[in-house]
């Protein structure tokens, strides 16, 4: 399994840290981050995925990220969520499931003044907690969609799950420039199945994904169902 630094300096393919903007530095060893640096300044869209990540300590300040997908790493005590208020301060979307985090560990997110929509899914500890999308909702005053449903329990359309970002939906979908910054229609699935959400990226065979389950927490709704 390559390092981090391995995986950045392929996932460039050349061309400068001031033109990308969409990054996947997934399943790297070694534990840490290394490789990225304060050149990103225009990422919009960071995945490290199955990195063994157990902190955020050594990211670089990167100012247009929106979109931070963590998934299935070891992230618990020593996460340093701290470390993206002054790094990642537009963030508006943290995907964090598959890690060891408890409600202590996920406090600090509330100081991230755009962020809308977060994935805690698949964290044993949150997923036993009584009342634990209410304490979330009041914890982080700007969250819209946790686990992919609102604070209402329903299912968010991924139009919606876009957010500002969706604007840019009329010019057509794109496979060069990556996935958008929303959540997989979870209608996809229904209530007990447990999918791969797998990325495709232009002109690499190798394909990247993060696994996460459908939220037990969110009601389906019956339209959706039938139309299944």
């Amino acid at each position: 399994m390559p390092s981090m630094e391995e995986v950045y300096a392929s996932e460039l393919r050349g061309r400068e840290p001031e033109t990308v903007d969409t990054l996947f530095l997934d399943n790297t060893q070694g534990g840490v981050i290394g490789g990225i640096n304060e050149k990103l300044t225009k990422l919009e869209l960071l995945s490290m995925v199955k990195c063994g990540l157990t902190t955020l300590k050594g990211m670089p300040v990167l100012p247009a990220l929106n979109y931070l997908d963590l998934s299935d790493n070891e992230l618990g005590d020593d996460a340093s969520f701290d470390v993206l208020i002054k790094c990642a301060p537009e963030i508006k979307k943290i995907t964090l499931s598959g890690n060891r985090l408890t409600l202590d560990n996920v406090r600090t997110l509330k100081m991230l003044p755009n962020l809308m929509e977060l994935d805690l899914s698949n964290n044993s500890s949150l997923g036993l907690l009584d009342d634990y999308r209410v304490k979330m909702f009041e914890m982080i005053p700007s969250l819209k969609i946790l686990d992919g449903c609102d604070v209402d329990g329903e299912e968010v359309e991924e139009e919606f799950a876009a957010g500002e970002g969706a604007e840019d939906s009329d010019e057509g979908d794109s496979d060069e420039d990556g996935p958008g910054l929303s959540y997989l229609n979870k209608s996809q699935f229904s209530d007990d199945e447990t999918d791969d959400y797998v990325v495709p990226e232009a002109g690499d065979a190798e394909t990247r994904g993060a696994k996460r389950a459908a939220s037990a927490d969110c009601d389906e709704p019956e339209a959706k169902k039938s139309a299944e």
